[in-house]
């Protein structure tokens, strides 16, 4: 069993929460790994791009919520990749639209699923319940879980890239670098700063609220395909 003795096994401990959590072996996430249709990505990337605008916010919500201008000048950083480093254009978000138009998504039919809003919502309250349920939430349960969930759709898109003569992954590419970045940046200041035994304790909490609101994402994925097959 993982102890909290020292800010390396708390570290530790939230990866193999993460790693042990249901929400990595969801069904829609296991299924389409193994066989991902175009639709199938289309209906994932929309969803993400709902998150994806938010994902800036809780940055700056977690920031506003310390004095310690170390920690700040980490999320800040993060804040500045997520957004191009000044460049719109290469903003996570923007970078996201141009990969759905280049699989032709039509942007005027997007809508936000009620499980979406619903994941987002809860996410919303998690950051503010406080800093250190902040960077729970933001690094294990979104920098790290995304690396593992990225990592899996992109291997699942390269299959169905080679099939129907896809574009390039760039889009994959920039966010897998970008939450491995920022994933070990956010558990060496984890690391650093959760000091005590109640700053610990709020950060494994926001570690698992946000991990079991990441669930509803993929209710609502499952809910839509099999709204689609009985259509």
């Amino acid at each position: 069993m993982v102890t909290l003795s020292s800010p390396r096994s708390l570290v530790e401990y939230l990866k193999v929460d993460v790693e042990c959590h249901p929400v990595l072996q969801n069904k829609w996430l296991q299924t389409k790994k193994e066989n991902l249709e175009l639709d199938d990505l289309k209906t994932w990337l929309s969803q993400e791009y709902f998150v994806s605008v938010d994902f800036v916010n809780w940055f700056l919500i977690a920031a506003s919520q310390s004095n310690d201008l170390e920690a700040k000048i980490i999320l800040v950083q993060n804040i500045w990749e997520e957004l191009g480093e000044g460049n719109p254009r290469e903003s996570h978000v923007e970078i996201l639209k141009s990969f759905l138009k280049s699989i032709h998504y039509d942007f005027q039919k997007i809508i936000c699923f009620p499980e979406t809003e619903q994941y987002l919502n809860q996410m919303r309250k998690i950051i503010y319940m406080g800093f250190w349920e902040s960077l729970g939430a933001l690094g294990p349960a979104n920098e790290y879980l995304l690396k593992l969930e990225y990592g899996a759709m992109a291997n699942a898109y390269q299959i169905l890239k080679d099939k129907l003569n896809l574009p390039e992954p760039k889009f994959f590419q920039v966010n897998l670098n970008a939450d491995e970045s920022h994933a070990a940046k956010l558990f060496d200041l984890i690391k650093k700063k959760a000091d005590t035994p109640s700053k610990k304790k709020a950060v494994i909490q926001g570690n698992q609220l946000a991990l079991n609101a990441r669930l509803l994402f993929y209710e609502g994925l499952l809910k839509q395909e099999m709204k689609n097959t009985r259509q």
